[in-house]
């Protein structure tokens, strides 16, 4: 076969029969090619299909040693003005991509983008006023130059009918009015620009923040992409991009009016380059549409893979994989920068056109008009009239075509921000009835199946039945896998079940309102987030009525007795590592009592802790238990904490193997159960003599 960068350049016309030095100096590029292989490329003579080239190098092969290649000679123009348009619309051609606007979904976005400036109607109703004034003054230029040389030329006593100083004062006011309304007009524009834009971030973050958790953790980082780089270009379509519109049309249309005023010849020889250059724009505009929206996808993705290892930063260090995700994220700016280059081909290409079309236009509107001067049908204050106000008139369709592709861009932005707007959660808010903080009852799992959205052929939980008792503490056990997490996650709705029912007090759980819900809820997860700001608000999070002594009888409860040590006590600043992991365990469990919660759910909180943190922690969960009539499903390996509830439910492979009390499943022969226990025994004794080697180690270390 012929490479493939070959195979290219012969199906152009790129390669004719005959090389010449730009022929040897690609095939050196290329590196050496096989025999066959060089007598082919240098004896194809027409555009063979790729099909037809290994074909054709198998049987001229055998007489590539008896027939020399033929002279070198220069190659014909026409096989390589082909190979360039060719390249060029291989570089123009947009690569297929799932998240495209389509065709039906412009009108709408555009639609979307009016209603965003509804709010500022007023504010931008006085904006256009202003540019209507500032437009106004600033067409009479060309006008008043016109006149000036004619003034001069003529030798006139008047000018506009009134001495010259006189009119050069009324043109000094009418400009400074003109630039006192410009200015207003930026000011104006600008303002309610950032007024849309903080609308849209504002409300895109509130519709993402009402979604499903799933929804956040698959995209955070094109979420905050979209909120910043989409709602930009948004804002600006609709304000600044909206006045250089009217600007650009005001401009065109009062100049067309002039030149036709001053010679209607003359104006329809210069209109006759509007047509090609308004269908070019038409075209220019729609693939700029569906290229700005690969651009913000791609800049999405960008932001995606930053986020997502920059939060993993430690792990990236550890392992040494810094040149690797440096060549990851290098992939992704090359895909922004590779759509870039496209806009930059497809924007010199209509520039330089449409710049070629006005020069040749200009061209002949001097030819003609020099003609109509010399006969005597115009003056040359008229012709040098018409000619600037040719070069507005060109401006203002260069301005309209910038209007147009920024209107596209909006569009393609907009409908990635619109799509935040306008998503529907699988598990809205506000939807269902409310749940008295005063019921209670027993909580139950009715043929549970469950699926994750991202993993839908993997079946987690598999028809599990299940009655928690108000008040009873319950221990879910299993191997990694087994769904004690997705029990969990299903209780605190971040998902619904596929198939079967959760009730509480024998109500589906989905008949309440999410946040009903998930006010009778405190969660304790494996590895709790603190947020930048004081103990105080970490523990107080999500309970902003809370006071400070409700605060600290939670740490009490929760054995937070450090936090009265540091310096500043609950007011002390903290972030996300601030505090070691047992303390962060302890405060994110204060932070779950404070709620005065009827169940209290923790995921593996003692997983990751040694064996002091672990205590402490264990202690704070057996005052929960004995102490409150607080409904509590942990699950768990540590046998520290599976001892402390009153129940225990082995899971595995998504069912329930076995359930009961913790001294009668321990003490059962042949129960699944205590084999479980024997192993996690082995390995926390492994672990404890692995840690007790380590501190004696370094004893001896510091003795040295």
């Amino acid at each position: 076969m012929i490479p493939s960068s070959l195979a290219v350049g012969l199906r152009l016309g790129a390669c004719p029969q005959r090389w010449g030095v730009r022929g040897q100096l690609a095939l050196r590029h290329l590196g050496p090619l096989p025999s066959g292989h060089r007598v082919q490329a240098a004896r194809y003579s027409s555009a063979p299909t790729p099909e037809k080239s290994s074909a054709a190098a198998t049987s001229d092969s055998a007489s590539a040693s008896a027939t020399p290649p033929a002279p070198v000679a220069s190659p014909s123009p026409a096989p390589a003005r082909r190979g360039l348009i060719a390249r060029l619309t291989s570089s123009l051609a947009l690569p297929k991509h799932k998240a495209s606007v389509k065709e039906g979904e412009s009108a709408s976005s555009i639609r979307k983008l009016a209603a965003l400036a509804v709010p500022e109607r007023k504010t931008l109703s006085v904006a256009v006023g202003l540019l209507l004034v500032s437009s106004s003054v600033s067409m009479l230029v060309p006008l008043t130059i016109g006149k000036i040389i004619d003034f001069f030329s003529s030798n006139a006593t008047t000018f506009l009918g009134m001495s010259f100083p006189v009119a050069a004062s009324l043109l000094t006011a009418a400009f400074f009015v003109g630039a006192t309304a410009n200015a207003g007009r930026v000011i104006l524009m600008r303002t309610a620009g950032q007024r849309i834009i903080a609308r849209i971030r504002n409300q895109a973050y509130l519709s993402t923040l009402r979604q499903e958790p799933e929804f956040a953790d698959r995209s955070a980082g094109d979420i905050v992409s979209r909120l910043n780089a989409d709602s930009n270009i948004l804002g600006d379509s609709v304000t600044s991009n909206l006045s250089d519109g009217l600007r650009a049309i005001i401009s065109a249309s009062v100049g067309v009016v002039a030149m036709f005023w001053i010679s209607s010849k003359l104006t329809l020889v210069m209109l006759c380059v509007v047509p090609p250059i308004s269908l070019g724009a038409v075209f220019y505009g729609r693939y700029l549409r569906k290229l700005s929206n690969q651009t913000q996808e791609a800049l999405g993705d960008m932001s995606k893979t930053a986020e997502e290892k920059l939060n993993a930063f430690k792990t990236v260090t550890a392992y040494n994989a810094q040149a690797l995700e440096g060549k990851e994220f290098s992939t992704k700016v090359n895909e922004v920068f590779s759509l870039a280059k496209r806009e930059a081909l497809a924007s010199g290409i209509f520039f330089g056109a449409t710049g070629l079309t006005g020069n040749l236009a200009m061209l002949c509107l001097l030819s003609y008009g020099g003609h109509l001067v010399a006969s005597g049908a115009i003056t040359v204050g008229d012709l040098t009239s018409l000619l600037i106000y040719s070069g507005y008139v060109g401006g203002s369709v260069s301005g309209l075509t910038s209007f147009f592709s920024g209107i596209m861009k909006g569009v393609g932005a907009g409908g990635r921000v619109f799509y935040l707007l306008d998503r529907q959660s699988k598990i809205p808010l506000g939807v269902g009835k409310e749940l008295s903080a005063s019921r209670n009852g027993p909580i139950k799992f009715d043929n549970v199946r469950f699926t994750y959205p991202s993993r839908p052929e993997v079946e987690v939980l598999k028809g599990i039945n299940l009655e928690i008792r108000p008040g009873q503490s319950v221990a879910l056990v299993g191997t990694s896998g087994s769904g004690k997490s997705s029990i969990l996650s299903l209780l605190d709705r971040f998902y619904d079940p596929q198939h079967g029912t959760i009730s509480f007090d024998g109500s589906d759980i989905k008949s309440f309102t999410p946040e009903s819900w998930r006010d009778r809820i405190g969660v304790v997860f494996q590895d709790p987030i603190l947020f930048e700001g004081t103990v105080h608000d970490n523990i107080a999070y999500g309970s902003p009525h809370a006071t400070r002594v409700e605060v600290e009888e939670a740490a009490r409860k929760a054995n937070c007795d450090f936090i009265w040590d540091l310096p500043q006590g609950f007011d002390t600043m903290i972030g996300k590592a601030s505090l070691s992991g047992g303390q962060r365990q302890r405060v994110s469990i204060a932070r779950a009592l404070v709620r005065n919660p009827s169940i209290l759910l923790l995921d593996e909180a003692t997983s990751a802790l040694d064996s002091g943190s672990e205590n402490a922690v264990n202690r704070a969960i057996d005052d929960i238990i004995h102490k409150q009539n607080i409904t509590v499903v942990l699950a768990a390996h540590r046998l520290s904490s599976i001892a402390r509830a009153e129940r225990v439910v082995v899971l595995e492979n998504g069912v329930i193997s076995e359930e009961g009390p913790y001294d009668v499943l321990s003490k059962a022969e042949g129960s699944r159960f205590r084999a479980l226990m024997a192993a996690q025994l082995l390995l926390e004794q492994s672990g404890k003599g692995e840690a007790a080697a380590t501190a004696a180690a370094e004893q001896e270390k510091e003795a040295a």
